[in-house]
């Protein structure tokens, strides 16, 4: 977590103030149904000259979506994920007229096309050095299972070839 915070810090350096970037929360840890998830609150106010839309442009996709060095996980991610994420990992919120906003990084949402009747969500584990792929897919399931619990659904969950590999 360290690192993607000092990854979204110089992100947001990128358009913010000098020293105006600050860590309002570091390593809170947050309990959902499913998973217990840590999370971190970088903030920063915007130079006169930068234009919100910019400062977003700058930022995503977040670094704790992608990883880090942010060019060489993207890069990677483009060439290994079989599908496109889609709004999956991207930004969802509001710009107000007088310049203020809020913007999230979307993770555990269902998404609905009308027109095809088409419903839709992605889950995702974090990679690192040390991974172990059966945990990382185990978290992804209980991810899911928190979703598809809304829809009244239950994963039948398929079998795992074990490997005592790690991912790196």
């Amino acid at each position: 977590n360290v690192m993607i915070v000092d990854l979204v810090r110089n992100d947001l350096a990128r358009s913010c103030r000098p020293g105006s970037v600050e860590v309002g929360e570091l390593f809170g840890i947050y309990p959902f149904n499913q998973v217990y998830q840590m999370i971190s609150t970088v903030k920063g106010r915007l130079r006169p000259e930068v234009h919100p839309l910019d400062a977003l442009r700058l930022a995503f996709p977040m670094g704790s979506m992608t990883g880090a060095p942010k060019v060489m996980a993207m890069q990677l991610i483009e060439q290994y994920e079989r599908a496109r994420r889609g709004l999956y990992s991207g930004a969802v919120g509001y710009l107000r007229p007088d310049g203020n906003f809020d913007f999230n990084v979307v993770i555990r949402s269902l998404l609905y096309h009308a027109g095809q009747r088409y419903l839709s969500f992605q889950v995702g584990g974090a990679i690192v050095y040390d991974s172990v792929p059966e945990r990382e897919y185990e978290e992804c399931l209980l991810k899911a299972k928190a979703l598809l619990k809304v829809l009244g659904q239950s994963i039948e969950k398929p079998s795992v070839r074990k490997s005592s590999q790690k991912v790196g």
